[in-house]
């Protein structure tokens, strides 16, 4: 049980982690060097990767910051820096250095063939993560860790050995009554344990028995709410984004500002989407869980009829 309930709160303590990062990327575009580079092989313009100290004054808007990497194309020479929000480079009063930025990448390059990798680099947009979703990650992080949750604690719950372990059921098998050996730790043991000690009636019993098998469901609601709430909350956040851009086009037409466009759609599939990703793997778990709980239950109900039988065996209904 100690183990289980490290388990439980290092997956409460990975939840809040993850929730916090997503809090904190959510203020800020990330575009990584890696997504320029792939978008201009992509469009076929060449680039290597050249030592830092060959040209030197790429460096210079930017002193004191080391670049992601310095690259040599054709006629056209760039550094690219991850720099944080909010920083201002240098100004070049020669203007013999192209400056470009978007979201945290900055571009400083030179050459007479920069006209297409600067569309290209402008053009870069953030990849879709979980920072996108934004207040609807609370709602989702909250329903994913119910689930993991719920499903961890009943799955290690309705093991056999707290339910239905190997020696009672052999005993029952050969006939044999229980022993001083036998504790309370399982629902079978428990049962057990009523119907020799105090000697209770075949109606007292068989409720025991239901009472036991109702404690097997603990918890199950939980995972309906969030097979039926995860869907809804993405349907919400899809309506959400719609709204989102629908409110931002111009009165009188136009295209108004495509950022905006872009995070109201991104909300609207990524809401969608963890919300089914969410409420598919929940509705397996429960399936699966409801399953075990019959199986556990036709065996608690054998226990109690063959219990009726040995403790009371002039006693039938």
């Amino acid at each position: 049980m100690k183990s289980f309930k490290l388990y439980s709160t290092s997956v409460f303590s990975l939840l809040l982690s993850f929730l916090s990062s997503c809090d904190s990327g959510s203020r800020g575009g990330t575009i990584h060097t890696s997504d320029f580079i792939a978008a201009l092989e992509a469009s076929n313009l060449s680039c290597k990767l050249v030592e830092s100290n060959i040209y030197p004054e790429l460096l210079d808007p930017f002193p004191g910051n080391n670049p992601a990497g310095v690259y040599e194309a054709d006629d056209f020479s760039f550094a690219v820096f991850d720099l944080p929000p909010g920083y201002s480079p240098e100004t070049d009063l020669n203007k013999t250095i192209t400056v470009e930025q978007n979201e945290n990448l900055w571009l400083s390059g030179k050459g007479i063939n920069e006209a297409e990798y600067l569309e290209i680099f402008k053009n870069l947009k953030e990849p879709m993560s979980l920072s996108q979703l934004g207040f609807f990650i609370y709602p989702l992080g909250i329903c994913i860790l119910i689930a993991v949750f719920v499903t961890a604690e009943r799955v290690y719950s309705l093991r056999s050995g707290l339910t239905f372990p190997r020696k009672v059921a052999k005993a029952l098998r050969s006939g044999e009554f229980p022993n001083s050996k036998w504790k309370k730790r399982s629902s079978a043991e428990r049962i057990v344990w009523v119907a020799v000690k105090e000697k209770p009636s075949l109606d007292s019993l068989r409720s025991y028995s239901r009472l036991e098998i109702a404690a097997l469901e603990r918890g199950l609601f939980l995972l309906e709410v969030v097979v039926s709430a995860a869907p809804l909350l993405g349907l919400l956040g899809t309506v959400t984004g719609l709204v989102q851009v629908f409110s931002q086009i111009p009165a009188g037409g136009g295209v108004g500002d495509t950022s905006i466009f872009s995070e109201g759609i991104a909300m609207a599939l990524l809401t969608t989407i963890v919300g089914l990703a969410v409420a598919i793997p929940s509705l397996i778990a429960h399936s699966y869980l409801m399953r075990l709980i019959d199986k556990r239950a036709s065996s608690l109900d054998w226990l109690t009829e063959r219990l009726i039988d040995a403790v009371s065996p002039t006693q039938h209904d």
